[in-house]
């Protein structure tokens, strides 16, 4: 009977642990969320108060045509699966731009607790809540919140597929049913998002020993499913079902010289690093410098005497000489070709270099397939981006959560190895986090409140001169709608507040 009841009493006190656990990380998740949604909804007064900009208007002017209320103007060219959401909001009866900030501000939300899920299966919940509020504090992510553009969403789509993918390699194959349409949601939000397949091709195939392929057929049968009316609207519309999907991939290899975004400069996007991620990414970063250079004296110093320690630690041996040297060709041809090459052929380089390092360090390191899962997402864009001529910084805010994600790596690593004090005193890793989120807050607030006052200053004007002439036209002249209307300026704009189809002045 003891045994019994100790096995009993046992297995309550890990059913009691395994609650409080799961309690805790609502708890946090809910926090998490409480902030994010603060911030979101008074960057979106801000968005509010400043008016919607053009490719703003264009979505709002394609989620009317999908809302069957068409004004005449619109841009199908442009990815359909923002608008359609915005449409469906618009179908109820509020059809303002103000809903198509409100729509990107919530699926930036659900982007955020989808990181944190994803965190949490390498990270614990401080961790978690860090990583979640440092990606949504990004100067760059602050600054395309709530501008009504697809980037955000596209990204928080991207962020539940990765999540879902971890989650059927380590907990269920059948978690594959949701990779896939949510990797097909990505895509119709932004195309530049099917260069998510790279990572995913990785993971499963370091994992392809884990997985049912069934599972995988079945995920790809159902996101084919979700494209299928897409289709039929294409073919519809242009008379091809795959144009504007043609169109897109054609521009990402034509050279715009004369664009004000043309800029051939491959480092674009690592020069300006650190306003993208601010001041609070800039000090991750060298807390976990500083640190890694501590530790690495420490460890040196410690064992400066121990002839076979690095023999020990060694990672090239007979065995897999070979194998490093081809890891080490490939690197110098991916570097040599880097910028001067279709970055189609970079990215093929690249998966096959973190393929031959995977295989040369799986036995070596905790939880090596995740971080080079993860590195390759942040990779496939970067490497697409450098080298493609058009740049602008809201591109980076696809590569914000893998550099989150590898912050909180970085400073998860150095707390479990160096224990922090401050003029002498211990700081636990929870103190450090109140610490770390004051700052992050104190910053995101000043940055709030710095693009009030430049919005105010430049971008709400245009809106107002715009509103304020259409409203002038539309009380001079009633029927204006049966008029055909002209612009040399912002045409989409002009449409949007006329709800009139006014074309481009022509030009010779």
């Amino acid at each position: 009977m003891n045994k019994l009841d100790n096995k009993l009493n046992n297995k309550k006190g890990k059913t009691k642990k395994f609650l409080e656990k799961q309690v805790n990380s609502i708890v946090i998740l809910f926090l998490l969320t409480a902030i994010v949604s603060l911030i979101t909804y008074y960057r979106i007064l801000i968005q509010i108060d400043t008016g919607p900009i053009f490719d703003s208007i264009v979505f709002l002017a394609n989620a009317l045509v999908f809302a069957g209320q068409g004004t005449g103007y619109s841009n199908l060219l442009f990815p359909p699966f923002f608008p359609v959401i915005v449409s469906l909001i618009f179908r109820l009866g509020y059809v303002y731009a103000t809903t198509i900030f409100v729509v990107d501000g919530v699926l930036f939300i659900f982007g955020v607790i989808g990181l944190y899920l994803l965190l949490k299966m390498r990270f614990n919940d401080f961790e978690c809540f860090l990583g979640g509020l440092l990606y949504a504090s990004f100067p760059i992510v602050l600054t395309i919140l709530g501008l009504g553009l697809s980037d955000l969403a596209s990204v928080s789509f991207s962020i539940w597929t990765i999540y879902f993918l971890v989650l059927s390699v380590k907990k269920d194959t059948r978690f594959f049913y949701l990779v896939f349409p949510f990797f097909m949601l990505a895509f119709l939000t932004r195309y530049n998002s099917a260069l998510l397949i790279f990572p995913i091709f990785l993971y499963i195939l370091i994992n392809k020993d884990k997985v049912d392929f069934k599972n995988i057929i079945i995920g790809i049968f159902l996101s084919i499913l979700i494209i299928l009316p897409v289709f039929l609207f294409f073919y519809e519309n242009f008379g091809n079902a795959i144009y504007p999907f043609i169109s897109f991939a054609s521009s990402s290899t034509i050279i715009f010289s004369t664009t004000s975004y043309y800029n051939p400069n491959i480092f674009f996007f690592l020069q300006d690093f650190p306003l993208f991620v601010g001041i609070q990414g800039v000090l991750f970063l060298l807390i976990i410098a500083l640190a890694v250079v501590y530790f690495l004296f420490k460890f040196i110093r410690r064992n400066l005497d121990n002839k076979d320690l690095f023999k020990n630690i060694r990672l090239i041996n007979r065995e897999n000489k070979i194998k490093w040297i081809f890891f080490v060709i490939m690197g110098i041809i991916f570097l040599g070709s880097f910028g001067t090459t279709s970055y189609f052929l970079s990215e093929l380089l690249f998966i096959v270099i973190a393929y031959i390092f995977y295989d040369l360090t799986k036995n070596k390191f905790k939880d090596i397939d995740l971080h080079l899962m993860v590195f390759v997402w942040f990779m496939s864009f970067f490497i697409f981006h450098s080298v493609y001529v058009i740049k602008d910084v809201r591109y980076f805010v696809v590569m914000a959560p893998p550099v989150a994600y590898f912050m909180i790596l970085g400073l998860s690593e150095i707390s479990n190895r160096i224990k922090f004090h401050i003029k002498g005193t211990y700081v636990p890793f929870p103190l450090l986090v109140i610490i770390l989120t004051s700052i992050i807050l104190l910053s995101t607030a000043s940055q709030i409140q710095y693009m009030q006052s430049s919005n105010e200053k430049i971008v709400n004007i245009f809106n107002e001169q715009i509103e304020s002439a259409s409203q002038w036209l539309i009380n001079y002249d009633p029927n204006y709608k049966n008029k055909n209307i002209y612009s040399n300026y912002l045409r989409p704009n002009f449409s949007w507040f006329l709800k009139s189809n006014v074309k481009d002045v022509p030009t010779f």
